[in-house]
């Protein structure tokens, strides 16, 4: 997709018009709207969530096209909000790479001991608790770190939207870094809360009504965020990842047939069925891997995407002083 926004055209120093500005930040959503129309429709899966990462990625650079078309007739700000603000961006990118390569790591070792009880022969005594030990550790982590910097990048959203900006310019560039921001809170609250479980609550941020885009992830949230009502509150949950449940219900089977090999003494018959459901879970640990790879890449992409705009950037911000 391109990255690049109309701009009338080579003004030799002149000052846009409003109505020039107005077409510009009109194009800068249409920028944004495009690719989040391919995520219709939602669905609580692993290859959605990559492709809500990937359209981060392409906001991203269409708001660093943005500021560099504008960066002429603005200020050394445009340049400066994006560094402060893309750095709390980099925080919550990093901090949930880091819960993605960890739970990969952690199925990853449960795919391997999955593979030696669905092997022939009567597990060993060790292989079995192995086994037990990971299944009761597998549940999703919590979301602490995750839920603790994206509140830091929604009061950043909140500050920047209460900066007093007087340059036509500037507001057009605020108004652009604050939907990015919005965007990269949303998506990324929604994965952290996916890959915990389906009692994970999701950060609720309220979009101001003049992003055209709102209503769009407005409508992504009615389809994978269930809401009940508990006392005087309404609690937002994500829905269960379709990958990870199936998951968890392969591993209560496998902890259940695992409890009667144990009482068992480790009989033939139940041995067979302890080597038919960690096939089971086999296949379903390699599923979600395979999601989580995929997942994990579009994050590492967005990060180097993110890293790259912010060292361009800081270093046109360095010359200009």
């Amino acid at each position: 997709m391109c990255t690049r926004l109309s701009y009338p055209g080579d003004r030799k120093g002149a000052k846009l018009t409003a109505e020039e500005l107005e077409s510009i930040a009109s194009s800068f959503d249409e920028s944004l709207l495009s690719p989040l129309c391919g995520l219709s429709p939602a669905s609580a899966s692993l290859p959605w969530l990559s492709s809500a990462v990937d359209v981060l990625t392409i906001a991203h650079s269409v708001l660093k096209s943005l500021i560099y078309e504008l960066k002429r007739d603005g200020s050394d700000s445009l340049l400066s909000w994006y560094l402060d603000n893309s750095l709390k961006v980099l925080d919550v990118c990093n901090c949930m790479s880091s819960k993605i390569e960890r739970l990969c790591l952690r199925h990853l070792d449960l795919r391997i001991v999955m593979k030696l009880l669905s092997s022939e022969g009567n597990p060993s005594e060790e292989e079995i608790h192995q086994a037990r030990d990971l299944l009761a550790d597998s549940e999703g982590e919590g979301g602490g770190a995750i839920e603790e910097r994206l509140r830091d990048l929604a009061v950043s959203i909140e500050m920047l939207a209460l900066r007093e900006v007087v340059s036509p310019v500037d507001r057009v560039v605020c108004h652009a870094v604050q939907a990015v921001n919005f965007l990269t809170a949303f998506v990324v609250g929604v994965i952290s809360s996916a890959l915990r479980s389906s009692s994970g609550a999701v950060i609720c941020l309220r979009i101001p009504e003049e992003f055209p885009w709102g209503d769009f992830v407005r409508a992504i949230e009615s389809t994978i965020i269930v809401e009940s009502r508990g006392g005087k509150e309404r609690d937002r949950k994500m829905r269960v990842l379709k990958e990870l449940d199936d998951v968890e219900a392969h591993g209560r089977h496998v902890l259940e047939v695992i409890d009667q090999v144990v009482a068992s003494g480790g009989g033939r018959e139940i041995v067979g069925r302890l080597r038919e459901a960690a096939v089971g879970l086999e296949k379903a640990t390699e599923a979600l891997l395979e999601g989580l790879y995929q997942l994990r890449d579009e994050m590492k992409k967005l990060l180097l995407t993110v890293r790259r705009i912010r060292k361009e950037m800081a270093d046109d911000f360095r010359a200009s002083l």
